[in-house]
């Protein structure tokens, strides 16, 4: 069986994020595509983070109840049916753009998709990235007999409890201030 797959048709993950994503530029929501997805999958969950941000400044897009059955989020377009738009840590329901900072010094933008066992997490839509990764928790779950995520990996360590999580996979972008070599 393939391996799970997020992917972008509008991000190169080994070069810079294309301005009309940034807040320098136009801020569209970028394409994000999936393939190979468990079988079992009933929706999805989306996450963009700012690696290098500080806690409770993380999360800048959040996405949840995405149906299996879609295809993927179109660049600008409108989200799949059934689709809610969670809270960003800014307090918006919205895409935060990657913004540079005034050192200059390389941002990291990890987008990562969750396939999940839930037709919906039975959320309201504004919900923000802790209630989702508490209706992602599986109620009798032994994340103990999983046995312990590598102390390395951080990603591992914050999904390990999380039961309805099927798979996940990630792609990042990077960006920084004055790249000239943005699109």
């Amino acid at each position: 069986m393939a391996e799970m797959k997020v992917f972008s048709t509008g991000i190169d993950p080994n070069d810079w994020i294309p301005r009309r994503f940034t807040q320098p530029g136009d801020g569209r929501t970028p394409p994000i595509f999936w393939q190979h997805l468990p079988s079992n999958t009933k929706s999805l969950v989306l996450l963009m983070e700012h690696r290098e941000a500080e806690p409770g400044r993380k999360v800048q897009w959040l996405i949840y109840d995405l149906p299996s059955a879609a295809e993927g989020i179109h660049e600008g377009g409108p989200l799949p049916d059934g689709t809610k738009l969670g809270r960003n840590d800014f307090g918006t329901m919205a895409y935060r753009p990657p913004e540079a900072v005034a050192s200059h010094q390389l941002q990291h933008y990890d987008f990562i998709l969750m396939a999940t066992d839930l037709p919906t997490l039975g959320l309201a839509e504004g919900a923000n990235w802790e209630s989702v990764k508490g209706r992602l928790r599986k109620v009798g779950h032994d994340s103990d007999q999983l046995g312990p995520p590598p102390a390395a990996d951080p990603r591992a360590r914050e999904f390990h409890p999380l039961g309805h999580v099927l798979d996940h996979a990630e792609f990042s972008g990077h960006f920084a201030l004055d790249t000239d070599k943005q699109v």
